[in-house]
């Protein structure tokens, strides 16, 4: 006699298999709980600029010269929801520790990680690609926070007509106003995760080794948006890279020192097999097809 399978037994066969489908499609849902970041902005990205102060203008160490005056430094822009607060921070920039009397230099500050470790956030989720990144978990902008790794010149915002453009250009007094011209800024990689890997906007793999440089472009003109990635079978897990940036123009053409060191951080998080969900399914369809069996023998 044929067995009639019940809604409940569909529905349980069913839901497994949507499950594997949103894992699949989207990681960041098991990747964090995280709440979506709400502000949308064209310009609220990574920038290089140079430090226009030669004191420090606050803190423990106000009034002394400051040590990353005149030298490259990699920025992150913090859109705010009143405009007029938008600001710069600057992630691993020279900085000062020690007895204000007699500071010690280093080529690093506290902040010297994105996410900012003050956040709480978790690394940057990489997610599963497409067209020439298929079978590989990539960097992309998404709602997380610190996806979006384009960088440009903070000069860019000058051609923005958005206000908050231009209240985050003339931030801190214009600290970091000064444009990059003559210069030629490059990324140069100081350490990596083995598995981890960087492309280029045509997807060529670039700073393969530790110590190699990449020109992200000359003066004013940079734009760029690497692209970190790894293949999809790596293990789960959080993976890094160490960058400072050169000027690498003539000497006599640009002034600008190179800058602090700074690190990106991303994660692979644990994609559950599928087989273990058809499991899962199929062993509950098998108990509720054992049931109705017991049932129907126990009524004819």
């Amino acid at each position: 006699m044929r067995l009639p399978i019940s809604p409940s037994a569909s529905l349980m066969l069913i839901a497994p298999l949507a499950l594997i489908g949103s894992v699949a499609s989207n990681q960041v849902a098991i990747a964090t709980s995280e709440p979506a970041h709400t502000h949308d902005s064209d310009y609220e990205h990574f920038y290089i600029g140079v430090d226009g102060f030669d004191l420090l203008q606050s803190g423990d160490y106000a009034g002394l010269d400051n040590p990353n005056s005149d030298r490259l430094t990699f920025l992150y822009s913090h859109v705010e929801e009143d405009p007029t607060t938008n600001h710069f921070h600057g992630i691993g920039s020279y900085s000062y520790s020690g007895a204000v009397d007699s500071p010690t230099i280093n080529s690093t500050n506290i902040n010297n990680r994105i996410p900012e470790t003050y956040t709480g956030l978790p690394p940057i989720t990489l997610q599963l690609g497409t067209g020439i990144y298929a079978d590989k978990l990539v960097s992309t902008s998404t709602e997380e926070e610190y996806s979006n790794l384009t960088i440009e010149a903070v000069s860019s915002l000058q051609s923005n007509e958005d206000i908050g453009a231009h209240y985050l250009f003339n931030s801190s007094n214009g600290r970091w106003s000064e444009s990059l011209a003559n210069a030629m800024p490059a990324l140069e990689l100081v350490s990596i995760t083995d598995g981890l890997n960087i492309a280029d906007e045509q997807g060529l793999n670039i700073l393969t080794q530790v110590g190699e440089t990449y020109t992200m472009g000359s003066g004013d003109d940079i734009s760029f948006t690497p692209t970190f990635w790894t293949d999809t079978s790596a293990s789960a897990g959080t993976y890094s890279a160490s960058f400072r940036l050169l000027n690498l123009s003539n000497a006599n053409e640009s002034s600008f020192r190179d800058s602090g060191t700074f690190n990106l951080d991303f994660q692979v998080t644990p994609v559950p097999e599928p087989s273990a969900f058809l499991g899962v399914g199929a062993f509950a369809l098998l108990a509720l097809f054992r049931k109705n069996r017991l049932k129907k023998a126990v009524k004819f």
